[in-house]
């Protein structure tokens, strides 16, 4: 894990928030309990987008772990963008204006988000994704909830400790 992810310029911090910047991952550990639980899911190829990104880390493990899968991701803070060592496709951009159609699995470290961000994600979700999405807050939107078909809660070890995550077909 890359430390320096942690800490950012403060223009940053002052355009988008620190609550909105604030910075986890899960652990290799953690890592190799998601890759199982995507593994277990799969049907057909993995195209994977991963809102909030950091540097690109997890999903290059990802992409490098499960064969045929294509994995992209954005991020807000340009500082972590720059930190990139994988070779995957990751950019600066916010989350909330990206189109997640062409994909049909979503990776949202979503639990510190602002809570109407968050409702703001879950509502775009509901309107233009289908397929497989990782969240790591339970769903509250109620026309979230109503798409939303639960396949399972797994724990999985991140850098602030062990945590819930939750997958959801999009029908």
């Amino acid at each position: 894990m890359n430390r320096k992810l942690f800490y950012l310029p403060s223009h940053e911090v002052q355009l988008y928030g620190e609550e909105n910047l604030t910075y986890g991952s899960l652990t290799y550990k953690g890592l190799c309990s998601l890759v199982d639980i995507i593994k277990t899911y799969i049907q057909g190829h993995v195209y994977l987008f991963d809102l909030g990104c950091g540097d690109g880390w997890l999903i290059g493990e990802i992409q490098d772990m499960i064969e045929g899968s294509v994995c992209e991701g954005v991020e807000i803070s340009q500082h972590r963008i720059d930190l990139q060592k994988n070779d995957v496709a990751i950019w600066q951009g916010d989350m909330l204006k990206e189109d997640f159609r062409w994909y049909n699995w979503l990776h949202a470290n979503n639990l510190c988000l602002e809570d109407s961000i968050a409702e703001q994600l879950e509502k775009k979700i509901t309107e233009e994704f289908k397929g497989c999405y990782i969240s790591y807050r339970k769903g509250r939107n109620i026309d979230f909830l109503r798409r939303a078909n639960l396949l399972g809660e797994f724990d999985v070890e991140a850098t602030w400790g062990v945590h819930t995550i939750y997958l959801y077909d999009m029908i």
